[in-house]
This record gives structure tokens, C-alpha cells and sequence, in this order.
């Protein structure tokens, strides 16, 4: 039987388009591009949805520029144009993979394609996944929980953009690593924190019209694996400050932070 979220009526925008895509700046130096996917009926088979989802990709620029996770396959004319309005692929440094699901990871062999000197950033069974499916050569840089990798400073800003690492395996796939830019004190977590939501709004601006998919979310992807998930928070709590937590998919969490990560912590 394929499960169905309990959602409110949803105010998603009204569109004759199937799939979209936005792009914002949402810190310093930081800019998401969110692929929209209005009419996406279910996940990983047994996962229905009644709200679509999206696949969130991020781009960071310090002295470097590194993007965090890249898109859906079927996004890859939508999602290119985007990018080249924000970047020229030939000056991006790093590709800081979340993890290889294919929806984040769709378009890793396309991008570099464009740029072969990219240096894919992960952990090692993520690097090693990423082999396995694009059969190309490329350049790696394995990491894991504590180490750093320092973009630099942006001219613009002033600001260095220094990236910590998390292992965060099981949320929710084993090679799974959490991204936390101590300049913008942002969390970059994919799959966990997330939600199955497609609509216009880039933030959590309406809690009550997204708490039921976020919980549902919860249930299908990360109560399986609730001690991965404490395990997870408490190296969340061992950072400074947490202003952001830019998700894989749905709204970006920032105006109740807190708030969500204590229903993890809560369920």
C-alpha cells in the first residue's frame, strides 16, 4: 500500500509547469537553487506525497566556490541554466556531496563535464558510490566528522567561509555528512530536517501549513533511524550558533530553527 501524508489544505502556487526552478540568496555568500517538482506523487516507492517536493542545491562563495549537492536528472536543461546565470562552472572549486541519492546527486557526471578540475568533496563511501555511477575519473577529497575545508575569504564580504563537517550516517543513507559554514552560521544537512513540500515560499514562513509533512517526513525517513538521529544532534549542538538549516528538500528552516530541531529531538 502506498502511504499519504495527513496535510492541511494546501496554498501551493498555482502553475501550469510541471517542474520549476528559484533561486535566492538566503546568507552572505550563499545562494540556493531549488528545482521544483509540483506534480511528484511518491518516493522511494512507498513514501506517497500529496505536496511534490523539491531538490535543493546550494552555492557558497568564499576566495573559492564550492555547490553543495546538485539536482535531479530530469532537471538537468533547468538546473544548468540557473546555474550559469549565479556561476561560471569553470571557477567552481568544490562539489560537496550530502550524499548520492540521485536526486541530489543527478548531475555530478554533467557538471564535470563543464569542469574536470572540480574536486569532489564527500565521505568515503559517498566518493566511492559516485565511481560507481559515473565511470569517469575525477578528483576527490575524502572527509570526515570534525575536519574542515576552508573556501577562503570572499572579496566582497569580507567574510572566510570555513566548512566543518558531520558524519551524520543513516539520515538517510550510510554516507551521509552534514555541511556547517562557521561565517553564516548555516547547516547544510540534505535528507534530514527536510520535507516532501513544493511551493513558492523559500522559508518556513508558515509552520502550521507545513508541520504535518515535515512530521510525516520524520516517520517515513528518519524514525527508522532514531538513534542516528540523536547521534546527529548532538553533534549539532556542539556548533556555535545555528541560524540556518538549509535542507535537501522543501523550504529552507530558518525563521523556527529551534523549533524544528526540537520535534526531532522531541520524536
Amino acid at each position: 500500500m502506498i502511504a499519504s501524508a495527513q496535510t492541511s489544505n494546501s496554498k501551493l502556487a498555482q502553475t501550469n509547469n510541471k517542474l520549476t526552478v528559484q533561486s535566492q540568496n538566503f546568507a552572505d555568500d550563499s545562494c540556493a537553487i531549488r528545482s521544483l517538482d509540483w506534480d511528484r506523487s511518491r518516493f522511494d516507492i512507498e513514501f506517497g506525497l500529496r505536496n511534490g517536493t523539491t531538490y535543493n542545491s546550494f552555492i557558497i562563495k568564499g576566495e573559492k566556490l564550492a555547490i553543495i549537492d546538485t539536482s535531479h536528472a530530469k532537471f538537468e536543461e533547468l538546473w544548468f541554466e540557473e546555474l550559469l546565470k549565479k556561476v561560471n562552472p569553470q571557477e567552481v572549486d568544490y562539489l560537496i556531496t550530502s550524499h548520492t541519492e540521485p536526486d541530489h546527486s543527478g548531475l555530478i557526471g554533467n557538471l564535470l563535464e563543464l569542469n574536470q578540475n572540480i574536486t569532489v568533496v564527500g565521505s568515503k563511501l559517498a566518493l566511492k558510490f559516485i565511481e560507481d555511477q559515473i565511470h569517469i575519473p575525477f578528483k576527490r577529497l575524502e572527509v570526515k566528522s570534525g575536519e574542515f575545508l576552508n573556501l577562503g575569504t570572499n572579496p566582497n564580504s569580507g567574510l572566510e567561509h570555513n566548512i566543518e563537517f558531520i558524519s551524520a550516517p543513516n539520515l538517510h543513507w550510510p554516507d551521509t555528512i552534514f555541511s556547517y559554514d562557521h561565517s553564516t552560521n548555516v547547516l547544510y544537512t540534505c535528507d534530514a530536517f527536510g520535507l516532501h513540500y513544493c511551493s513558492d515560499e523559500f522559508f518556513d514562513t508558515d509552520q502550521k501549513e507545513i508541520y504535518d509533512d515535515f512530521r510525516f517526513y520524520y516517520d517515513c525517513l528518519m524514525g527508522p533511524n532514531a538513534r542516528s538521529v540523536m547521534q546527529a544532534i548532538k553533534r549539532i549542538d556542539k556548533l556555535p550558533e545555528l541560524k540556518t538549516i538549509a535542507v535537501g528538500h522543501g523550504p529552507l528552516l530558518h525563521n523556527q530553527v529551534n523549533f524544528w530541531k526540537g520535534k526531532y529531538l522531541e520524536w
